[in-house]
C-alpha cells in the first residue's frame, strides 16, 4: 500500500475533538470495548499488506486463542483519528489501533491510552532488558512521550526513513559514477546534471519530515529545551538549500499528494528523489533492473555524524477492560518481535524494529540478493524521530508553508526559517496555556 505523508497529514486538518491541555489525571475513567468476544484492531492497511497483517495477527491468535484480535481496516490515518476521537466521546473504543505520535498524545488527554511501561515491566508478559536494548533506539523514543512524564503510550509499527534514490543512467549520463555523499557534493552533481543533460537534478517533494531530515542531517534539531530549533543555522541552511536549488532551476516542485516524482525518476527525467524507505517495493517494480536505479543515505554535512529522519505510523493500547489490554499488549509484543517484525519488513517495505533482525537469515538473504535493500536498516542506529506534542500537525503546515514560500521566491530561506520558529513556539505556546 502506498501513501504520500503529505496527503494524510492534510487529512487530519480538522478542529480536534479532544483539548490540548495537559492530562487531566482527576478523571481516571474507562472505556467500554466495542465488542467482547474479540479485541478489535483499527488499520489503515490495503491489499497485499492487509493480507500479510491479517496472516501475522491468525499467527497469533493460533497461539493465544482466549480472546482473539480482529483487524478491522478503518480508514486512512485521518479517518482512524476521527473515529477514535468519537469513540472517546461515546465511550467505546477498540483494544487497541494505529496512530500518528501527534494523534496519541491527543487521546491521552482523555486518559484513553494506555501507559505501556506497567507492562514492559509485567513480571509474565514483559519485555527483558535485552528486549529493550533490541529496539532500535528511535523507536521508542518517538513513543515516549515528554507531555506525560516520558511514558511509553505506543509501540512502532509501520517505521521508515528518508533516504536518497538515484537514477544511474541519468547519473551516468552527466559523468557521475556514484551518489554523493555530503550536501555539497549533491549541489555540485546536480549543477552537473543540469550542465550536462539539461535535466533537473531533483522533484522536490514539500513536507515536513523531508524538510525535518534535511535539518537533522545538516547537524541540527527541531526542538530543545521545550523550543523549536527552526532558527538555528543548520535550519537557515536547509531552506537556504531549498533556495538555491529552485532559484538556479536544479529543482522544481512535486505536486502536493502526488507520486509524479517517482513517475519522472523512472522516466529518466531526474537524477534524484528524497523519499520513504518504504517506497523501495514500488520503485523495485517501477525499473525491475537494480543497473538502472539505487538507494543511498541522506548526504550529510558531517559524515562522522550522519543522522535522518524516522516517520511512520506506531499502535497505542486503548483503556478499556483488562482483558482487552492484556490481548492487545500481548499482541504489539509479538508483532514487534524479531521473527513477526521480519516477516512485516520483508512483506511490505516497512523497516524491522529490532536489531537482532540482522541475524535473521531471510533478511540476511535479502540484503545479499541487492545491497542496496540494506541501507535504510542501517540508517536506523543514527535516525532521529520528529517531536510528538500536542500541536505537531500544526508546526508540520507551517514548515510545509515556509518551504513553499521559499520555492516560490515569496521569502528568502533566512527570513522563512525566522518567521517559522516564531510561529511553531507560538503554536507550542498556546497549547500550554
Amino acid at each position: 500500500m502506498r501513501f504520500s505523508f503529505s496527503s494524510i497529514w492534510i487529512l487530519c486538518l480538522f478542529s480536534f475533538g479532544v483539548g490540548c491541555g495537559a492530562k487531566d489525571n482527576s478523571d481516571t475513567a474507562t472505556f467500554r470495548p466495542i465488542q467482547t468476544e474479540n479485541a478489535e484492531f483499527w488499520h489503515r492497511q490495503t491489499t497485499v499488506t492487509a493480507e500479510l497483517m491479517e496472516t501475522i495477527v491468525a499467527q497469533f491468535n493460533a497461539e493465544n486463542p482466549s480472546l482473539p484480535i480482529e483487524p478491522i481496516y478503518a480508514g486512512n490515518y485521518g479517518e482512524i483519528y476521527r473515529k477514535v476521537t468519537t469513540s472517546i466521546k461515546a465511550k467505546t473504543l477498540p483494544a487497541l489501533a494505529v496512530a500518528y505520535e501527534n494523534m496519541t498524545a491527543e487521546y491521552a488527554q482523555s486518559n484513553a491510552v494506555v501507559e505501556l511501561d506497567s507492562w514492559v515491566d509485567h513480571p509474565e508478559f514483559g519485555l527483558s532488558e535485552d528486549d529493550i536494548n533490541d529496539f532500535f533506539p528511535a523507536m521508542l523514543d518517538t513513543n515516549r512521550f515528554t507531555e506525560y512524564d516520558g511514558a511509553l503510550l505506543s509501540l512502532p509499527f509501520t517505521k521508515s526513513v528518508l533516504v536518497l534514490y538515484y537514477n544511474k543512467r541519468v547519473l551516468k549520463a552527466a559523468g557521475l559514477t556514484t551518489p554523493p555523499k555530503t550536501w555539497e557534493e549533491f549541489i555540485t552533481q546536480s549543477k552537473q546534471i543540469k550542465e550536462r543533460t539539461g535535466k533537473f537534478a531533483l522533484s522536490f517533494d514539500v513536507d515536513c519530515s523531508t524538510i525535518d531530515g534535511i535539518l537533522f542531517s545538516m547537524g541540527g534539531q527541531v526542538m530543545k529545551d521545550g523550543k523549536t530549533q527552526y532558527d538555528s543555522t543548520e535550519s537557515i541552511e536547509t531552506f537556504e538549500l531549498i533556495e538555491y536549488l529552485f532559484k538556479e532551476k536544479l529543482a522544481y516542485q512535486n505536486p502536493p499528494g502526488t507520486f509524479n516524482d517517482e513517475t519522472d525518476f523512472g522516466n529518466d527525467k531526474i537524477g534524484f528523489i528524497l523519499r520513504t524507505s518504504s517506497n523501495r517495493p514500488y520503485l523495485e517494480d517501477l525499473f525491475n533492473d537494480h543497473d538502472a536505479w539505487g538507494i543511498a543515505p541522506l548526504p550529510q554535512s558531517d559524515l562522522d555524524n550522519p543522522k535522518t529522519v524516522l516517520y511512520g505510523g506506531s499502535i497505542c493500547l486503548f483503556n478499556t477492560t483488562p482483558e482487552q489490554q492484556e490481548a492487545a499488549w500481548k499482541f504489539v509484543r509479538y508483532f514487534t518481535s524479531t521473527e513477526a517484525t521480519v516477516q512485516w519488513a520483508l512483506g511490505t517495505g516497512y523497516l524491522p524494529v529490532r536489531r537482532s533482525a540482522a541475524n535473521d537469515p531471510k533478511m540476511q538473504a535479502f540484503w545479499e540478493s541487492w545491497p542496496d535493500n540494506r541501507v535504510a536498516f542501517d540508517c536506523l542506529e543514527y535516525a532521529v524521530p520528529e517531536p510528538n506534542i500536542s500541536g505537531w500537525q500544526q508546526i508540520r503546515n507551517r514548515v510545509a508553508r515556509a518551504a513553499t514560500e521559499v520555492i516560490s521566491s515569496m521569502s528568502t530561506g533566512q527570513d522563512a526559517a525566522i518567521r517559522l520558529k516564531k510561529d511553531a513556539d507560538a503554536i507550542i505556546s498556546k497549547q500550554r496555556n
